[in-house]
């Protein structure tokens, strides 16, 4: 069918082209997806010819020449966190389904570096942002969303308020009521939220106003625990609150799966039993932790698919509606940690 190319070298659009005797224009708008002057026999003949040769398209050459890369840049506030890992899978679910190829950023949990991770995406000509904020950089995504004519982009789990572009995150204040509710039920008298500094992360600041707002209305007893995350005296902490309730029901209810972490390690073996453990945590991990602990499922993998939804709706679908904040449900998951 086609004619081989040199020994050694990549086979390149043209000589695509060459086999199957069209322009090098046609083979380009195939590869972007542009049929609409294309017959089925020349369609079928071009994907035939790239499958022979092992054509690979060059997808930062193409993003130089064409106005649209089919490129999408993604920055993660600490991609070694296994909540971010499945965030990153659900966009690629949704990405993929699209033929959008992913550029992917570690910020490594440092300002400096999403703000320079994000302009090297932009450098690398993709076609929109999906941002998992480190936190404590909303001026900086403030101001790039207000430029002109800047490349669409969605926050993803952390957010800027009030809103300057598409976000998805947790409904984290209703979950965190719904919680709280259930331990209620469980006769739990006394519940305290344990967690890292909020540093200007919205996700934190967010579930400390709602515990906190639980407490006011609705008279349930409890504090925050604020630790940082090299602290040697969280075990000690957890002792001294669980020993001046000890005549009450005592909850501890981590922020996060890395909070869960910390607690199930710094718990006092005297405690083991007697104190109640709940997180905003993965069931899929949380179910055999211990006794099971009751948790949170955000369903990070999801909230990646809904991220990866509205960026392709703005950046290939010409949607240019008002920015939406989609706050997703999380699933309370019920475990023995808060059955004692």
């Amino acid at each position: 069918m086609a004619n081989r190319t040199t020994a050694n070298r990549k086979p390149s659009m043209g000589d695509v082209a060459q086999a199957v005797g069209v322009s090098k224009t046609t083979i380009s708008r195939y590869l972007h997806g542009e049929f609409g002057y294309m017959s089925p026999e020349t369609k079928a003949r071009i994907e035939a010819v790239i499958s022979e040769l092992g054509y690979r398209p060059n997808k930062m050459a193409q993003g130089l020449k064409a106005t649209v890369s089919h490129l999408v840049g993604v920055t993660i506030a600490d991609i070694g966190n296994p909540f971010s890992s499945l965030l990153l899978k659900g966009i690629q679910q949704e990405c993929r389904a699209r033929d959008v190829q992913l550029l992917v950023s570690d910020s490594n949990n440092r300002a400096s570096f999403e703000r320079a991770n994000i302009e090297s995406l932009l450098d690398a000509q993709v076609d929109g942002l999906i941002v998992n904020t480190v936190g404590d950089n909303d001026a900086w995504l403030t101001d790039y969303c207000s430029r002109r004519n800047h490349k669409p982009m969605v926050m993803l789990d952390r957010i800027v308020q009030p809103i300057v572009c598409d976000c998805v995150a947790t409904d984290n204040h209703g979950a965190a009521f719904e919680m709280l509710d259930y331990l209620v039920d469980r006769g739990f008298e006394y519940v305290v939220l344990v967690m890292r500094p909020s540093d200007g992360i919205s996700t934190r600041t967010m579930r400390r106003e709602a515990v906190e707002q639980y407490f006011l209305d609705r008279g349930l007893r409890g504090e925050v625990l604020v630790y940082r995350a090299d602290a040697a005296d969280l075990s000690a902490r957890l002792a001294d609150v669980v020993g001046a309730h000890r005549e009450e029901r005592v909850c501890l209810f981590a922020n996060n799966d890395e909070s869960m972490r910390d607690v199930l390690e710094a718990m006092p073996s005297s405690t083991a039993g007697r104190v109640g453990v709940c997180a905003f945590a993965d069931e899929r991990w949380a179910k055999y932790s211990g006794v099971g602990i009751t948790c949170l499922d955000q369903n990070p993998v999801e909230m990646g698919r809904a991220a990866a939804r509205a960026l392709v709706a703005r950046a290939y679908d010409g949607y240019d509606g008002p920015y939406e904040l989609k706050e997703m449900p999380a699933r309370l998951c019920r475990f023995a940690s808060t059955e004692c």
